[in-house]
């Protein structure tokens, strides 16, 4: 009885393990930021390989600091747009920003959303948002 007890707590712990990697690869992942001109461009991946997901924010906050679902929290964020000029680069994708920032130090974050026929506009698909990383827009 003990070793069928052993054999469905290791079963468990393999299903929790898949889910988790499975979750965690549709997550976005920001793999640099830079400043040009007073503008954030930045280089991602968009993770998810059973599904289809599309590039969805680029958000620039002035404090690290996020919400339960990974956004900034809405009194740091200085800039976010729809990430309609997203191109396809060899490692990922390219975005910049169309508006610009003063000088200062940002942190910067992108999000993907599936996309998914049972999304509708009362009940949308879930944005998923990737690491931060840091960019400082000089004084020109």
């Amino acid at each position: 009885m003990r070793s069928r007890s052993i054999a469905l707590g290791l079963a468990a712990l393999g299903a929790a393990v898949v889910i988790g990697v499975s979750a965690a690869s549709s997550t976005p992942y920001l793999r640099s930021v830079a400043a040009s001109r007073g503008h954030v461009v930045a280089v991602f991946t968009l993770g998810g390989t059973d599904t289809e997901v599309s590039p969805r924010h680029i958000a620039v906050a002035a404090r690290l600091a996020t919400q339960a679902d990974g956004s900034f929290v809405r009194a740091n964020v200085r800039l976010q747009e729809i990430m309609s000029n997203a191109t396809p680069v060899t490692n990922g994708y390219r975005v910049r920003t169309a508006q610009k920032l003063r000088p200062g130090r940002y942190y910067v974050k992108v999000s993907s959303v599936a996309v998914a026929l049972d999304c509708t506009p009362h009940k949308p698909c879930r944005e998923l948002w990737s690491n931060a990383r840091r960019v400082v827009i000089p004084r020109p």
